[in-house]
């Protein structure tokens, strides 16, 4: 089974890096450079031989899922023996380095989630550093960001689905893409995000030409993909369908990180007001995306969001205005009727899409 090999190839490597960091100081450089390359190697082998030799191809890919894994121990480990903190942002682009050819070589998807997680967190601790001048709106700069990068994921999904030979890594960029994409527009629906404005500004400070340059470079990079996506979709339907709409759903979002980012309005309210009423379409969007196109994971990632959110904005709004016994009375209230909505919103959706890919009877 392919979760029980993932999970014990994570612990494995837990164990091993574990072991690595308990006993580190107790043995010489070179030993240390000459363990960390043979366990690197033997766990690429190892999987390589089972996946490939063996045709034990999940126990195989699991195995190199730990190679990924001690690689990624091994270079923090190494950062310490030539004195390099352990918080540096080279190391985690160095483990992401490391990993990303794995991404195409094996098709697995745990290991396109891995890499996929890595590239997002060696650009989270970069991100500090190109806004350390910034003094006010880090967290609407950082947001932005992110909802471009999970865009960015989420269009490279898109335009794999319509190329037969890189379709098997379609559905984790498209996932990884949508769950980013939405985790950071949820976080810009929060009023106190915009509180930093003050005489009608609120991002004070420069940001480093590294930071301006990516989120350029990545809208570009999201118009061309939607539209060689439209035109590759369009090649095999003749009519202008769902993936269409879908495209200029993105192109929406993309237009309001930069808005964000860019333009000055001196009003939070009108911000967040924008954001959340953006942010409700988003969700309304992806159910019924998944629901046309029979995605039941779409359908459960954009309830749960529904769930966050309700939960998200009743405190917003309540947390000065009643007695906090009653918000939490109230808060149980809601949650208990609303998952039972949600519950019963997800059956009858995942009901429909299952008897729509059912085969006709009779």
């Amino acid at each position: 089974d392919t979760g029980l090999a993932v999970i014990g190839s994570v612990l494995v490597g837990l164990g091993i890096i574990l072991f690595f960091a308990a006993n580190w100081d107790g043995i010489d450089r070179w030993p240390k450079l000459a363990i960390i390359l043979a366990a690197i190697l033997t766990a690429h082998g190892v999987g390589y031989y089972l996946r490939y030799h063996r045709n034990y191809a999940r126990v195989g890919s699991a195995v190199i899922l730990l190679a990924c894994l001690i690689y990624g121990g091994g270079v923090h480990l190494v950062g310490q023996v030539y004195n390099v903190d352990v918080n540096d942002p080279r190391l985690m682009l160095f483990w992401f380095l490391g990993v990303f050819p794995m991404v195409y070589i094996v098709k697995s998807q745990p290991i396109q989630l891995l890499g996929l997680v890595l590239l997002l967190l060696a650009i989270g601790f970069r991100l500090p550093d190109w806004i350390d001048e910034v003094s006010s709106g880090e967290a609407i700069m950082g947001a932005a960001l992110y909802l471009i990068l999970g865009l960015l994921i989420l269009s490279v999904g898109r335009i794999k689905e319509e190329i037969f030979a890189l379709r098997p890594y379609s559905k984790v960029f498209q996932l990884v893409g949508l769950i980013t994409a939405l985790g950071a527009m949820f976080v810009l629906t929060f009023k106190d995000v915009f509180d930093a404005f003050e005489e009608g500004r609120y991002i004070e400070g420069e940001s480093e030409l590294a930071f301006r340059l990516l989120i350029a470079t990545a809208g570009a990079l999201i118009l061309a993909l939607v539209v060689a996506t439209a035109w590759l979709h369009r090649r095999s339907e003749d009519e202008f369908t769902l993936s269409g709409v879908e495209g200029i759903a993105i192109v929406i979002a993309l237009a309001a990180a930069y808005v964000v980012v860019g333009v000055n309005t001196g009003s939070d309210v009108f911000y967040s007001v924008v954001i959340n009423a953006l942010f409700a379409v988003a969700l309304l969007g992806v159910l019924v995306s998944g629901y046309l196109r029979g995605r039941e994971t779409w359908v459960n990632i954009g309830l749960v969001f529904v769930g966050i959110d309700i939960v998200a904005r009743y405190f917003e709004y309540s947390w000065d205005l009643l007695d906090r016994s009653l918000i939490f009375v109230a808060a149980g209230v809601i949650l208990l009727i609303g998952g039972y909505l949600v519950e019963r919103t997800r059956q009858k959706m995942l009901e429909l899409i299952r008897t729509a890919d059912s085969p006709q009877s009779g």
